[in-house]
């Protein structure tokens, strides 16, 4: 069946399939959205609002990180790949963008590996 999309968001030694991936990244951005949502909805203060936007950011980008090195591990890749699109993200909007849009789409496109590879077993066997 796979990785449920609710577990092992921090976890740096599992592989992720494409559905687990997507539903978790799904959440994940839901959660981001909601936070700002709360933040807007309830007009928190300036300074207290990156504070805010600090505390939950960390974790996010983490977990985002985390996300994206399991499903490259999944496609026998190794999960370090994921770090280098932080220079390329932060570039320029457009091409940062472009190219984050792209690596997101890959990544949930592109199929792992049948069966046990260097990183381990199949999550969906």
């Amino acid at each position: 069946m796979g990785v449920p999309y609710t577990e092992d968001w921090f976890s740096f030694t599992i592989r992720r399939n494409r559905k687990s991936f997507i539903f978790a990244n799904m959440l994940l951005v839901g959660i981001m959205f909601a936070v700002l949502l709360a933040l807007w909805f309830f007009s928190v203060r300036e300074e207290l609002r990156w504070l805010i936007l600090l505390v939950f950011f960390v974790p996010y980008a983490v977990c985002g990180y985390s996300l994206s090195a399991q499903r490259l591990r999944d496609m026998n890749l190794t999960g370090w790949l994921a770090l280098l699109w932080i220079p390329i993200g932060v570039a320029d909007s457009y091409i940062g963008g472009a190219a984050s849009l792209a690596f997101a789409i890959v990544l949930s496109v592109v199929p792992g590996t049948r069966g046990t590879n260097s990183f381990g077993p199949d999550p969906v066997a």
